[in-house]
């Protein structure tokens, strides 16, 4: 490969993928991102301007954790797309509960997306029981700037199960009589189920079923929640959260599954007290949030996103996210109440055009 690579050309993102895929060790992960850093540098002019006031040009990359990472706002005010004027194959957008603002992905095709969010679902287990899935979302045809509807619509492509209905979040009310009924249905199969949803979406599930006797589902099955309450429902605590769906369900293997719309990779964690367990194509640095250094081993800071997968946009991105750096891996713990991050980077307004030029 070489910094030339271009990825708007369909042959090349094949190329890409099975890159990922193949065997990935820290060399062979340092050049991808030597050559996703130089495409993104020419392409991305908001990204240009920062890694230029860092001094980080693709001349001077010796290292993908030296890379500046955008601060996870600016994908509410600029459109970070690496590919001009074309226009994009799906744009996916945050929730925008904070600001009213959302953030959005600009994907030139969802190819990359699909494979991936696949394939890192795989890597932990979760297809080897051969599921029957349900998701407590929209479905990606009511809901097309949803990354996370999106996935689950890759999940049921490989499955074979769009056949039946799988989305039960339709005109924005929850179906939990219908959901009800069909797992009634599947548990008499004793075929393992999976449920997957929001926190908040299982947090209506069960308010909807408090006066109902628990259901018990097949062995094998699994329930996987992917986070967010913030503007969307009363909160409980993650630990009482897992130990009402434990109950409700008579299961055990609970999952969390942390992503967000700005990337394409995710990293998944079983339990409240989990280790979240990146795929290969990912990396993530938890950084002091003052001086932007990575922090030790048990000490906590900002998650920091290096995602291989992200080539449409920018693959170094910095979260308001709080986590515990662990030996292989991280314990996810919440939100900084902060809404700035200082010294990880520029502030996003220093990014804008109005401030300096490409």
């Amino acid at each position: 490969m070489s910094a030339s690579y271009d990825f708007s050309k369909p042959a090349i993102r094949r190329a890409w993928i099975r890159q990922l895929l193949g065997p990935l060790d820290d060399v062979k992960w340092n050049v991808l991102a030597s050559e996703l850093f130089a495409w993104q540098f020419a392409r991305v002019p908001a990204y240009r301007r920062l890694c230029l006031a860092h001094e980080m040009t693709p001349k001077r990359f010796t290292s993908w954790r030296d890379l500046p990472a955008v601060p996870q706002q600016l994908f509410k005010l600029e459109k970070l797309f690496s590919h001009g004027s074309t226009k994009p194959a799906a744009i996916y957008e945050t929730s925008g509960t904070t600001t009213g603002q959302p953030g959005r992905q600009y994907l030139l095709h969802t190819d990359i997306y699909q494979v991936i969010s696949v394939e890192g679902v795989k890597r932990i287990g979760l297809f080897n029981c051969e599921p029957q899935f349900h998701f407590l979302t929209p479905s990606p045809m009511e809901a097309p700037h949803s990354s996370l509807s999106a996935m689950f619509g890759f999940w049921l492509e490989i499955t074979d199960q769009k056949k039946e209905p799988r989305f039960w979040m339709r005109k924005n009310k929850f179906d939990f009589t219908g959901l009800r009924q069909t797992l009634e249905k599947q548990i008499k199969a004793r075929r393992a189920i999976a449920i997957c949803g929001t926190a908040f979406s299982f947090v209506h599930l069960l308010d909807a079923w408090a006066d109902l006797p628990p259901l018990r589902l097949p062995r094998g099955s699994w329930l996987l929640e992917t986070g967010g309450f913030k503007g969307r429902s009363r909160e409980i605590t993650k630990p009482e959260l897992y130990r009402q769906l434990a109950r409700t369900f008579s299961v055990r293997d609970i999952y969390n599954e942390y992503g967000m719309s700005e990337l394409s990779s995710q990293a998944y964690t079983q339990g409240t007290q989990g280790i979240h367990q990146l795929p290969p194509w990912a990396r993530v640095l938890i950084v002091n949030p003052t001086t932007g250094r990575e922090v030790c081993v048990g000490q906590r800071g900002l998650v920091r996103w290096f995602d291989l997968a992200n080539i449409d946009s920018v693959f170094a991105l910095q979260t308001l996210d709080v986590a515990e750096r662990a030996p292989h891996g991280f314990r996810l713990i919440g939100r900084l109440p902060r809404t700035e991050p200082r010294g990880c980077s520029l502030s996003v307004e220093d990014l804008s055009p109005q401030r300096s030029n490409p």
